[in-house]
C-alpha cells in the first residue's frame, strides 16, 4: 500500500508484484539478500524471466571468489545451465571461445583468475535488461522517488579482472561514499555475493550506482534529472547507451 506504483515502467503502471532485483537466479536457492524487493507490475516483473535466467547463470558463472563455490552454488550453477541448455541453447557460452586469465594488472597469478570467452548477443541483451532494471530499482532505493521518462540514464557492465577497467574500479571505491552489501538475516556464513556503491545529488536528481557480483561482474550505471546536460567533450559518457526512464515492459510508451 506504501508503494502503489510500478518503479520499472516510471509509474505508468499499479504495483500488483514483486520483483527481486537483482534477480533471485543470481544466487544459491535461498541465498538471494533481504530487502532488494520492488514494486513491479506483472509486465515488468514476468516479461523479463528469461533475461533473469541468462544473466544469473553468467554472474555466478563469472564469479571468482572461492567462498561462494560452495555445493549449494554448484547445484544451482548446474541446473541454470540446464534450463539455458533445454529453454535458451542460443545462450550457453561458446567454449571452444574460452581462454584462461592469468594475469591480473602487471601480475602474473599461478592460477586463472578470470576465464575469456566470446559475449554472445543473448549474453548482452540479458546484461543490459538486468542493468536497466538494477538502475531503476537502486534509484528508488535510494532517492526514495521513481525514474521516470523525465530522467535519462545509462547502465553498462564489466569484467572486474579485465585489466583496462582498474582504474574505474578504483574511483567507485575512492569517490562514492555510500556502500551497501547485500545480506541475508537467516544465513551467518553469506558470503560476499552482492553489493554497491552509490552516490547521488538529491538538488540536482542526480545519481549514480555500481554494483559488484562477488569477484567478478560489475554493472553500473547513472541517472540525470530533467535539467542535466552530458558534457559533450566527454567522450566516455557520451558514447554509452543513453535511455529515457521509465522504460520497462509495462511502460505505456516507447523508449
Amino acid at each position: 500500500m506504501e508503494h502503489p506504483l510500478c518503479c520499472f515502467c516510471g509509474g505508468t503502471r499499479p504495483a500488483t508484484t514483486l520483483d527481486h532485483i537483482p534477480p533471485k537466479a543470481c544466487f544459491p536457492v535461498g541465498f538471494w539478500p533481504d530487502q532488494f524487493e520492488f514494486p513491479s507490475c506483472s509486465q515488468c516483473n514476468n516479461g523479463t524471466s528469461r533475461h533473469d535466467t541468462i544473466f544469473g547463470y553468467y554472474s555466478m558463472l563469472l564469479d571468482f571468489n572461492e567462498a561462494n563455490r560452495t555445493a549449494k552454488d554448484r547445484d544451482r550453477l548446474l541446473h541454470l545451465g540446464e534450463e539455458i541448455r533445454k529453454r535458451y541453447p542460443e545462450a550457453l557460452p561458446d567454449v571452444t571461445t574460452l581462454k584462461p586469465v592469468y594475469r591480473v594488472g602487471r601480475l602474473f597469478a599461478p592460477a586463472p583468475v578470470a576465464i575469456s570467452l566470446a559475449r554472445k548477443p543473448t549474453m548482452n541483451e540479458a546484461v543490459q535488461t538486468i542493468g536497466e532494471k538494477l538502475a531503476h530499482a537502486l534509484y528508488y532505493r535510494e532517492m526514495k522517488k521513481i525514474l521516470t521518462r523525465n530522467h535519462r540514464f545509462f547502465a553498462s557492465a564489466y569484467q572486474i579482472q579485465d585489466p583496462s577497467t582498474h582504474t574505474l574500479t578504483d574511483y567507485f571505491k575512492q569517490q562514492f561514499p555510500d556502500l551497501t552489501i547485500g545480506a541475508r538475516s537467516s544465513i551467518k556464513s553469506y558470503g560476499s555475493r552482492f553489493a554497491y556503491r552509490s552516490g547521488f545529488k538529491s538538488e540536482e536528481d542526480f545519481f549514480i550506482f555500481a554494483a559488484q557480483f562477488g569477484y567478478g561482474l560489475i554493472l553500473w550505471g547513472m541517472v540525470l534529472g530533467a535539467g542535466i546536460e552530458v558534457d559533450p567533450s566527454n567522450g566516455a559518457l557520451k558514447d554509452m547507451r543513453w535511455r529515457n526512464g521509465g522504460c520497462g515492459l509495462g511502460s505505456e510508451a516507447p523508449s
